[in-house]
C-alpha cells in the first residue's frame, strides 16, 4: 500500500496554477503593451493630420506655431519633449523626417499652382515595456512616423 502523500491530489491544482500563471501574466503584458504601440501611432497620426489642417487655416503660421498650437494639445497622453514635428513647405525638400513614396511634378506646361503644398510630419519614439513584445517591434524600441500633406493658398 502507497502512503497517502504519494496518492492525494491536494497540491495539483496549485501545481498547475505555479505552470499556467507566468504564460498568461506574459500574455497579458504583451497585449497591454501592443495597445501602448498602437495608441502612440494612432496619436501621432491624428496629431499630424491636426497640424496639417492649423498650417491650412493659418498658412503663415511659423513651425512652432504649429507644434505648440495644433500637434502637441492632440497628443497630451505622449511625452511632449519626445514628439519630433517637422513642418515642409512646398515639399523641396527631398529628405524629411517620414519616408515617403516620391511623386512625379506637374508637366512644365501647366500654369504655374495657386497653392503650396504644406506637410507635416510628426515622430516618437516608442519603447517596449516587455522584451518579448519588443522583439516584435524592431527590438524594444521603435520610431512611430507619420506624415500629412495640406495645400495652402498664400
Amino acid at each position: 500500500m502507497l502512503p497517502r502523500a504519494m496518492t492525494s491530489s491536494d497540491g495539483v491544482a496549485l501545481v498547475e496554477f505555479a505552470l499556467v500563471m507566468p504564460v498568461l501574466i506574459l500574455l497579458l503584458v504583451g497585449i497591454l503593451d501592443t495597445g501602448r504601440a498602437v495608441n502612440a501611432y494612432v496619436t501621432i497620426s491624428n496629431a499630424s493630420r491636426e497640424g496639417a489642417r492649423y498650417a491650412a487655416l493659418n498658412p503663415t503660421a511659423a513651425p512652432s506655431a504649429i507644434k505648440s498650437s495644433a500637434v502637441l494639445p492632440h497628443a497630451q497622453q505622449l511625452d511632449p519633449g519626445s514628439i519630433g514635428v517637422f513642418v515642409t513647405y512646398n515639399n523641396s525638400v527631398t529628405s524629411s523626417a517620414c519616408p515617403i513614396a516620391t511623386t512625379t511634378a506637374p508637366p512644365a506646361s501647366s500654369p504655374a499652382p495657386t497653392t503650396i503644398p504644406v506637410r507635416v510630419d510628426v515622430t516618437y519614439p516608442w519603447s517596449a515595456a516587455t522584451f518579448f513584445i519588443g522583439q516584435f517591434f524592431g527590438g524594444g524600441s521603435r520610431t512611430f512616423c507619420a506624415s500629412s500633406t495640406v495645400d495652402t493658398v498664400r
